[in-house]
């Protein structure tokens, strides 16, 4: 997915708008549209939306990227490595909460 920033670039050339016209659309300052294309800021939320709607796009295409971008990680592939997250994340989560415990026992 390294290659968003050059995929959203393609995607506005092919559809004809500039950079300027891009920012006015999404409501946005041309720098920091700009920054999208060059990959120094990433499109979230918000802005992911607004790009979507312009380019009447989906969200979820803009973030796979063009087909050959894809193929880094199957849609089975990514789902394990987001259900492991989480379940890295969960663990986590309860490793923090006992040693905030074992903290405030101590303070007490």
């Amino acid at each position: 997915m390294g290659k968003v920033h050059e995929y959203i670039k393609k995607l506005r050339i092919q559809k004809g708008y500039s950079q300027d016209e891009m920012a006015d659309l999404m409501g946005i300052e041309r720098s920091t549209y700009s920054n999208f294309e060059l990959g120094k800021t990433n499109l979230f939320s918000r802005n992911l939306t607004k790009f979507a709607q312009v380019l009447d796009i989906n969200e979820e295409d803009i973030l796979l990227g063009e087909p050959k971008l894809r193929g880094y990680l199957s849609e089975n592939d990514l789902a394990e490595r987001l259900d492991a997250l989480s379940e890295q994340i969960e663990a986590l989560t309860e490793t923090i909460n006992l040693l905030s415990l074992k903290i405030d026992a101590r303070k007490k």
